[in-house]
């Protein structure tokens, strides 16, 4: 930021600038309410860079942002025209959507008995066929599969 003469007027977004810091001055608890007020009434009221000076003078410096620690850490990006190494997976598992799946089929299964049992063996159609016939492409899909 360049040197500003103490005779030069300030612009609005200066003064925004230290109104912002008396507002942190005074959420810290650098600033009671009264001296808080009485500087920002002055702020209002002055016109140049000299006469800003007095109302921080005391407070510490402006906090500027600071990279947060995940991003210092992480790997920069790779020259251009490289490409990374990237780690090979393997085949996703399908057994775990086999076997979720499964669950459902089974639970129907038992449903379906259950109230052929409590109509004194009087079946109904069997309806879990519906979920026995994608259940049963996903698994023979699955069989010929290296892993």
């Amino acid at each position: 930021m360049p040197q500003y003469q103490p005779h030069q007027r300030f612009t609005e977004a200066d003064r925004d600038k230290i109104a912002g810091r008396l507002r942190d001055a005074f959420a810290d608890g650098r600033l009671d309410q009264p001296e808080f007020s009485s500087r920002l009434d002055q702020l209002y009221a002055v016109q140049t860079y000299g006469e800003l000076e007095p109302l921080v003078r005391d407070l510490p410096p402006v906090r500027t942002y600071q990279t947060p620690a995940v991003v210092q850490d992480s790997k920069p990006a790779p020259a251009p025209g490289e490409f990374p190494e990237r780690k090979k997976d393997a085949q996703p598992d399908r057994r775990g959507a086999i076997g979720g799946f499964t669950g459902v089929v089974m639970v129907n299964v038992v449903i379906w008995f259950v109230i052929g049992l409590a109509n004194g063996g009087h079946w109904p159609h069997f309806w879990p066929v519906w979920l026995l016939i994608p259940w049963a492409l996903i698994a023979m899909g699955s069989l010929g599969r290296r892993r």
